[in-house]
């Protein structure tokens, strides 16, 4: 019997490498593409990842802008930590970071002195297990309580800058924020950020009086001092040394009337004004605050005191809890008994009462007292006194003998210093 064989053996062994070759060049494609798609996994894995890092350094710097903006508006003392404090050496956010010239009304950040190079000082804020937690130097660098240790918890920080602005009532802020607390988000320390988001916005000064009366006294009705010494005192000639501003009459035995010098005092109260006789009380309002009543009220730095009884107390009690900005707003009809002082020529008060006001004593005033009929008795003079101005939408009565001064720098001060801080349209910058 005979067998026929299809090929020899190196035939058959030339086919199977051929078999292996093509097989392994299958497999070195397929290895390919794995990688190839891998490649691309973890380039969307990395972009993912930056793109992560890059929104807290975003949303971190935009909580910084927020935070600033909030701590300027508010009257509160607070400690190295930015925490609230009754510590009266402890000055506000606003008083620490930023200062005014009263003359110009502008507006820089307060500086520290960096081996003789002037540095402006920063606030900054890191994010913990337990919260936020942060820094207001007196001077020199931040100091940020950082663990260091990498549990996975992401820990975003932001750091605020002031600049000044060339028109007056204006502050540059500049937020920084960071994917960690490293680098420009800690200044002073040496590092830097996975990711980091500059911020910037203007922010403007609404002042909380925005035009200064012109005289210590302003009534739109009229004053009956009937046989009080009450005085009107204005030495100030760039207000003409008007001593009385009223829409209608003045009616008083013993007054005490001083006015600018080279001026006649008895010819310094102006009475009988049909303008302002004839104006509506939320107009008055409005032309020496920019505001109408409602939304001078809703600003943040302005404090609602709820005194059924008498006043004064606590009214002193929220001006000794603020450093600056002071501004109280009592609604509905007050009393304030004396003695008592309320505020001082470094940190005056605005206080706006819905209703009438009635004096009792030897109370002290620095600062801007406005309500809607005012009426003072037991007063005696120079232990009861006004520095600044007192204004009525109706009249003034009463037989108090207390001292109205009308002090233009005080004035200027609250119109310096005071108010509530806004963003400027248009000023939004994050380059």
């Amino acid at each position: 019997m005979n067998r026929y064989t299809t090929g020899t053996p190196t035939a058959r062994r030339q086919r199977g490498f051929a078999a292996l070759a093509v097989t392994l060049l299958l497999f070195f494609t397929m290895l390919l593409v794995a990688a190839y798609a891998n490649r691309g996994l973890l380039f969307e894995q990395r972009a993912s990842a930056n793109q992560y890092r890059a929104t807290q350094a975003f949303e971190a710097a935009e909580a910084g802008l927020e935070w600033a903006v909030a701590q300027l508006n508010h009257p509160q003392r607070i400690d190295a930590h930015c925490l609230p404090s009754a510590a009266a050496t402890d000055p506000s956010f606003r008083e620490r970071f930023v200062r005014v010239e009263l003359d110009s009304g502008q507006q820089a950040p307060v500086e520290w002195m960096s081996g003789g190079t002037p540095v402006a000082l920063q606030p900054a804020c890191v994010l913990g297990a337990a919260g936020w937690s942060c820094s207001c130097p007196a001077s020199g660098h931040p100091a940020l309580d950082v663990v260091e240790i990498d549990d996975g918890t992401p820990r975003p920080a932001y750091s605020v800058q002031f600049s000044a602005e060339a028109q007056a009532g204006l502050i540059r802020v500049t937020s920084t924020g960071c994917s960690s607390a490293a680098g420009p988000c800690r200044p002073g320390m040496a590092g830097s950020p996975d990711a980091s988001v500059r911020l910037q916005v203007v922010l403007g000064l609404l002042p909380g009086v925005s035009i200064a009366p012109m005289a210590p006294l302003t009534v739109r009705g009229s004053v009956d001092a009937g046989a009080a010494a009450l005085g009107l005192h204005n030495p100030d000639g760039a207000t003409g040394g008007i001593t009385l501003h009223a829409g209608g009459s003045l009616i008083g035995t013993a007054l005490r009337l001083t006015t600018a010098p080279g001026g006649v005092a008895a010819a310094s109260a102006s009475t009988h004004d049909e303008a302002l006789a004839s104006i509506d009380p939320d107009r008055l309002f409005a032309s020496h605050f920019g505001l109408d009543r409602e939304n001078w009220k809703s600003q943040a730095a302005v404090q609602t005191v709820a005194c059924p009884n008498e006043c004064g107390r606590a009214v002193a009690a929220a001006i000794g809890n603020a450093s600056g900005n002071r501004m109280i707003s009592i609604g509905g009809d007050a009393r304030i008994d004396g003695p008592l002082t309320l505020g001082s020529p470094e940190h005056p008060v605005v206080i706006v009462v819905g209703g009438g006001v009635t004096l009792t004593g030897d109370v002290t005033l620095h600062g801007l007292l406005y309500a809607a009929d005012v009426h003072w008795d037991g007063a005696a003079h120079p232990q009861a006194s006004v520095r600044g101005a007192v204004i009525s939408e109706s009249g003034y009565s009463g037989t108090g003998a207390p001292d109205l001064h009308h002090d233009a720098e005080l004035l200027r001060s609250l119109q310096r210093q005071t108010g509530s801080y806004a963003r400027v349209p248009g000023s939004w910058r994050d380059f």
